[in-house]
Parts: structure tokens; sequence; C-alpha cells
């Protein structure tokens, strides 16, 4: 489809199954971070992850997000926090990435989340 494409109730309905399969699959990114010379996962956050990093702002929230959604390394592990004397859960964030790092991680979490979708306003459709 493209800008021009009137969606329709038929069209929603004909996709019905690929909506509600999208909605279910989170998806995932991979992403290059300097400071660890390698590669991390990152999984779409929960509608309350985004919420609640969007309360906390700044920095916190933004590490509040990295530390929910980087799945590879498992940042949530015990045995790593233990490792590197995390005496919070989150402080694995601070020693692993870089504080620009953390910013731009929580940016590629929120746009997981579907935050950087494009929606913009059409005055016309051409017939």
């Amino acid at each position: 489809m493209n800008k021009e494409t009137k969606i329709t109730l038929e069209e929603i309905l004909r996709r019905k199954e690929q909506i509600l399969n999208a909605k279910k699959t989170k998806k995932t990114a991979q992403l290059y971070v300097e400071s660890v010379d390698g590669v991390i996962t990152i999984t779409q956050p929960d509608d309350d992850v985004i919420a609640d990093a969007t309360e906390m702002g700044g920095a916190e929230g933004d590490t509040y997000a990295v530390y929910n959604c980087v799945t590879e390394p498992p940042l949530k592990s015990k045995e790593l926090q233990k490792e590197f004397g995390c005496a919070e859960p989150t402080d694995i964030v601070g020693i692993m990435f870089e504080r620009g790092e953390v910013s731009m991680i929580a940016q590629e979490c929120v746009k997981l989340a579907g935050f950087a979708n494009k929606v913009e306003r059409i005055d016309k459709i051409k017939n």
C-alpha cells in the first residue's frame, strides 16, 4: 500500500490475522555498540516499560529502558550483575555502556515500540 491507497473495512478484515499476529510477536533488532565492540540484541518493550521510562525521564528513564530491552547479553542476569559488583540491578547498564550509548540504545528501543512509525496527514487523495 502507499500514501494514496485508502484502507477499507474489507481490507482490514482481509488482513485480520496478519494484524493480530504482528501485535503478538515482539520485534527485535541488533545493534553494534562501540564500547563493548560487539552486537547486542534489543527486544520491543512492553507499554509499561515505555510509560515508566517516560515518567522517569532523562538518564534514569534511558537506563530503565535499556535494562528492560537489552536481551542479549542478558542484563537481568544476577550472575552478570554480581560479577560486575552492581549495587542495584540497573547499575549494569552504566557499567557496560557509555552514557551516550545508553541514550542511543534507549531511542532504538522506543523505535521498536512503534514511536518512530510514520504517520502523516494527507490533504488530498487522488482518484
